[in-house]
């Protein structure tokens, strides 16, 4: 094959993939979204470098802005806990897996010895919950003003027991002082929500 034929070649399959690469996907047709906050009661989840903000209150708090912002588009939202109780991680995944044509997203805020480490992040288990994690990272990326850590596999219980596609998102980390002043702000919290919204119904298709 001719060189030239051979680089248009090479540069029409780069344009391919790359729009294949930002074209929308998603997990296939759901009506139901089971939003899990994270940790609750004794668990707290990550303390704030201030020493007082705990996990538990803030994913809570964006799990009920996702739940209200996704009700506005019509979807219907089970919650795996409403209030400041424990809830074990097996009945979390259990009651995702008893809806039907739903899909599973868990709200966490992260932590790590290293102040200076920022960023937000999204988990998926297997192949089928790949677009979901995608998505909402993407939106969630939009509006955080801190590193993609991008979307990564991980064996989390509520993922690899999941009978729905599940994508688990950290969306900031308590231990860097300034995503923790991010993390504290009302409305910011609710940019965050409303990003994850959009990245769940881009996946409705």
């Amino acid at each position: 094959m001719r060189p030239v034929l051979c680089a248009i070649l090479a540069c029409s399959l780069v344009v391919f993939l790359s729009g294949c690469a930002s074209s929308p996907y998603g997990v296939g047709r759901f009506g139901t979204v089971v939003v899990d906050a994270g940790h609750g009661g004794l668990d707290r989840g990550a303390r704030g470098m201030d020493g007082r903000s705990v996990e538990k209150v803030y994913a809570l708090d964006t799990a009920k802005r996702i739940e209200r912002g996704l009700r506005a588009r019509g979807y219907r939202v089970v919650m795996t806990r409403r209030r400041d109780y424990f809830v074990p991680l097996p009945s979390r995944v259990a009651t995702s897996n008893r809806q039907r044509g739903a899909v599973f997203v868990s709200i966490h805020y992260n932590w790590t010895r290293n102040s200076a480490v920022s960023g937000t992040e999204t988990f998926y288990y297997n192949s089928r919950s790949y677009p979901l994690a995608a998505n909402i990272q993407r939106e969630v990326d939009r509006v955080a003003p801190s590193p993609n850590r991008g979307v990564k596999r991980s064996r989390f219980h509520v993922l690899r027991n999941n009978a729905r596609p599940a994508a688990l998102v950290e969306l900031g980390f308590m231990s860097n002082p300034r995503e923790l002043r991010l993390i504290k702000s009302a409305s910011y919290r609710q940019r965050l929500a409303d990003a994850v919204v959009r990245g769940i119904v881009k996946s409705s298709r």
